[in-house]
């Protein structure tokens, strides 16, 4: 009898022990986990299914106001008297659906984990978000990202910079989201985008991120640099950093995107001037007035028909016309009487990693942390528990 209220006492200790432990890394845990990504934006209505179980807890005040088992296709739009969720209305501006452990959440044919949250915007629209583990958001990116049949070492290297650009922008006293689902933030299809290799380089890499001054960095990447990554801080207000600096690169030059050619009607490049605030005339010459170190274009000056010039940034230039269609910031202007022809290299922003560029250090056996030095000179790899909230 005294053996076992012995051994008791040894093992009560021992959980109190395990439990204090636990709540100290708790504690000390740095970066939350969870990432809120806005996977609906502003929209009238849109379809939802559950499959398993499920409660609809009310975003404000956190009581449980709904459960079921199963949820079969259904309606979500809003009401004057709240959110219509099928045949029921639930008096909330906001909604929060908690999937039980092997539940997937449906929105629009989408399959998605964690928790999903729809929120009555201002302009009475609903915006729906994915509060999701950033683990599993980062299987969710990579397949839309770089192709899940590169060679293993490039995927490693795209999940870690993945993984450093979400947590870096989480920011719980901003927008009721932390990142998008789309090319403005990282491109994410939820659990329908999970792929073997790619789940194996989440896995692999699991908690690694690049940091500098213990501080995690913005870890931007793209498509092609054309021969040289950017500076960031050509392009946005960000630290002056090491990571953040161009540097030269010949591993992309195999890339689909290392050399294009486009060609415009001047009427439509003054249009879409206009469009944009610029008054401008007819278009008589485009020319390049400085270009920076990654020779990619910092001015241009546009020369209408009146004899008016026009001075405009270079990537402003870019976004007015289209990222997808000026593909990168570094080409070369031929005037062709109406029309102007654009020859250019590359294919994104130009900072960060370049993605094209890994895959070719994996081919010639580098590792991820070697090509993630690389494109990110200077940066430490971490496990982001290390690190405390920036």
């Amino acid at each position: 009898m005294r053996r076992n209220i012995v051994l008791s006492l040894i093992l009560t200790s021992a959980l109190g022990i395990i439990t204090a432990i636990a709540a100290i890394d708790k504690n000390n845990s740095g970066l939350p986990e969870i990432v809120r990504v806005a996977i609906v934006r502003d929209s009238r209505e849109l379809d939802l299914a559950i499959h398993g179980r499920y409660r609809l807890r009310d975003m404000s005040s956190g009581l449980v106001i709904g459960k079921g088992t199963y949820l079969t296709e259904s309606k979500v739009r809003l009401l004057d008297r709240g959110i219509l969720v099928g045949l029921d209305v639930y008096p909330s501006k906001g909604l929060t659906i908690e999937p039980s452990r092997d539940a997937s959440i449906i929105i629009d044919e989408r399959a998605f984990r964690g928790q999903v949250t729809f929120i009555r915007t201002p302009d009475n629209h609903i915006t729906v978000v994915n509060n999701i583990n950033v683990e599993d958001y980062i299987k969710g990116v990579l397949f839309h990202e770089v192709s899940h049949h590169w060679p293993m070492e490039a995927l490693k290297a795209q999940a870690v910079a993945a993984r450093t650009y979400a947590l870096y922008s989480i920011n719980p006293a901003g927008k009721p989201y932390d990142v998008t689902n789309d090319i403005y933030s990282q491109v994410y299809g939820g659990r329908d985008s999970e792929r073997y290799r790619t789940d194996l380089a989440v896995n692999y890499t699991r908690g690694e991120v690049l940091t500098y001054n213990d501080q995690i960095i913005p870890a931007y990447f793209h498509a092609t640099c054309g021969g040289y990554t950017e500076d960031a801080r050509e392009l946005w207000n960000v630290p002056d950093i090491p990571p953040l600096r161009g540097v030269p690169c010949g591993f992309c030059q195999n890339s689909p995107h290392m050399h294009w050619k486009k060609n415009f009607r001047l009427r439509d490049i003054q249009d879409a001037l206009n469009l944009h605030g610029y008054k401008v005339g007819s278009i008589k010459d485009i020319s390049v007035i400085d270009r920076d170190r990654s020779d990619r274009i910092e001015q241009l000056k546009i020369t209408q028909k009146d004899g008016q010039e026009l001075i405009i940034k270079g990537k402003d230039f870019r976004d007015l016309m289209g990222p997808n269609v000026l593909m990168s910031n570094n080409y070369e202007i031929t005037m062709q009487g109406y029309y102007v022809d654009i020859t250019g290299k590359g294919w994104g922003h130009g900072v960060g990693m370049c993605q094209w560029g890994a895959l070719g250090m994996a081919r010639q056996q580098f590792n991820y942390k070697q090509i993630l030095a690389y494109y990110y000179p200077q940066s430490v790899l971490m496990n982001y528990h290390e690190l405390h909230p920036k």
